[in-house]
């Protein structure tokens, strides 16, 4: 039932009014599983943000699609009966009247909506022990921010946190147990490898990573990368070097300066 090329005069008041309601402390606005967003989206917009639980479950996903869109269907987040749709206004695209064989729930719309058309999106992986995370940061003009954490079992949870309060979220994503201390550390400067098997104990100190998270920015045509290392007494980062014969550096990072790097990452409000 796929139908993102289309996009209404609902579908953007859906948007506007999520958006609206952005706080420093959000609550969950939605949670959907990854066949679910399948059925609403279609595969092509899992592509950044993952589907954990079908990856590893083994399930074809059109199937897997069709009973979840069912369920969707069965709550009353998908009309399909023409009777009781709110009207949809015109079709952004071309002012026509708008069409749908289906309409969304008015919030799930205007999620989508927003997913769809960021201007700028952050990307956090973060690998602890055998699981992984991520963490996607959609942002929009005038400070609109739009965030998914998706679990490792395919949960897709959908918050909208106050601008001003994402670096103090993703610092605590990726230092979850709040091991970077109050001041910077040392650094250490080579290749990947020269680094891993230098004798210098901030090298050392790498092989005691608990929590790997790489962040990804992307704005414009402009993407940035770099590690985070919450180790078991402190924070490590590194710019994620394009190949091995690449110098990079590792340093010792202070909770001040993981909120500053975390916040310069993303692109400045008054850029927005």
């Amino acid at each position: 039932m796929t139908q993102q090329t289309l996009r209404t005069e609902r579908d953007a008041a859906g948007a506007y009014e999520i958006l609206a309601a952005a706080t420093s402390e959000p609550e969950v606005l939605v949670v959907l599983t990854d066949e679910e967003l399948i059925a609403l989206a279609g595969t092509e917009a899992t592509e950044l943000a993952g589907t954990p639980f079908l990856d590893t479950a083994g399930l074809e996903r059109d199937p897997a699609a069709a009973v979840a869109l069912r369920s969707l269907v069965a709550r009353g987040l998908v009309v399909l009966e023409e009777d009781g749709r709110e009207n949809e206004g015109e079709d952004l695209g071309d002012g026509s009247p708008a069409r749908r064989t289906a309409q969304l729930d008015r919030t799930l719309a205007g999620l989508l909506t927003l997913r769809s058309s960021p201007l700028a999106l952050a990307n956090l992986t973060r690998r602890v022990a055998d699981q992984t995370t991520s963490l996607m940061v959609y942002l929009f003009p005038q400070s609109g921010v739009l965030e998914e954490f998706i679990t490792a079992d395919g949960f897709h949870h959908f918050s909208v946190p106050a601008r001003q309060a994402v670096p103090g979220r993703l610092a605590r994503y990726a230092d979850a147990a709040e091991v970077a201390g109050a001041a910077d550390g040392g650094s250490i400067e080579g290749t990947v490898a020269g680094i891993e098997s230098s004798t210098d104990p901030l090298a050392a100190r790498l092989q005691d990573t608990r929590a790997l998270t790489v962040l990804t920015t992307a704005h414009e045509d402009v993407t940035t990368q770099v590690s985070i290392m919450a180790t078991s007494d402190g924070v490590l980062v590194m710019d994620t070097p394009q190949d091995e014969a690449e110098q990079t550096l590792v340093r010792e990072i202070g909770a001040g300066t993981l909120l500053e790097l975390l916040d310069g990452a993303l692109p400045r409000p008054d850029a927005l």
